[in-house]
């Protein structure tokens, strides 16, 4: 069952903007702050700030928010991404990426997700940690969401599967640990979080 990306060139292809040197404990230790980040904003609802800008897919689809800092490549540029997602929001310094795409409807249960998706991790990449595997609310239904690390790549990565009639949403959400992890995982999550399939946005 291909409920993930993240063996996506779209996502293995996202730009560094600094080599980074092996991870130490304490940079081990930011990974873990960055995937809290993570976790904590994706199961909170907005506070009631002031709405930042949103992304809308060309079909009306879907939207998302686009925090400050990050972009959302344009349709040009989406066509030339390995798969065509359905759309890919990318921080300026390269420090988080949060791929889309649209995939059939999926059969199953969170259970038998979490056990796909586990062995489908464990057999791409060495040394993860999974932390969390929790079903969320979103605006316009729910979502079931995956979070692991990957320390000696410093990477988080959550997973957030989205079923919706006749067809399934996937978000791949990649924030890399260093200097204002936290920032960037809260705005992972924010975007995440903010995955709707209705129009008007409900609101919170």
């Amino acid at each position: 069952m291909a409920t993930s990306s993240f063996a996506d060139p779209a996502l293995a292809a996202a730009p560094h903007t600094r080599r980074r040197p092996p991870l130490a404990p304490i940079a081990a230790a930011v990974v873990a702050i960055a995937l809290a980040g993570i976790v904590a904003v994706v199961a909170l609802r907005p506070a009631g700030d002031a709405a930042p800008a949103r992304y809308t897919a060309g079909d009306k689809a879907f939207s998302v928010v686009v925090p400050h800092g990050w972009r959302a490549l344009r349709p040009a540029e989406l066509r030339a991404v390995p798969g065509t997602p359905a759309a890919l929001l990318r921080r300026a310094d390269g420090t988080g990426v949060v791929v889309i795409r649209e995939r059939p409807a999926l059969a199953g249960n969170s259970r038998s997700l979490t056990r796909d998706l586990t062995a489908q991790i464990a057999r791409r990449f060495k040394g993860v940690r999974p932390v969390t595997s929790r079903t969320v609310t979103l605006a316009g239904g729910r979502a079931y969401v995956y979070t692991f690390a990957r320390p000696a790549a410093g990477r988080v990565q959550s997973i957030a599967v989205a079923p919706r009639p006749g067809r399934t949403f996937t978000l791949d959400a990649v924030a890399v640990a260093g200097a204002g992890a936290r920032d960037v995982a809260a705005q992972v999550g924010a975007i995440v979080r903010s995955f709707a399939t209705t129009d008007p946005v409900p609101h919170s």
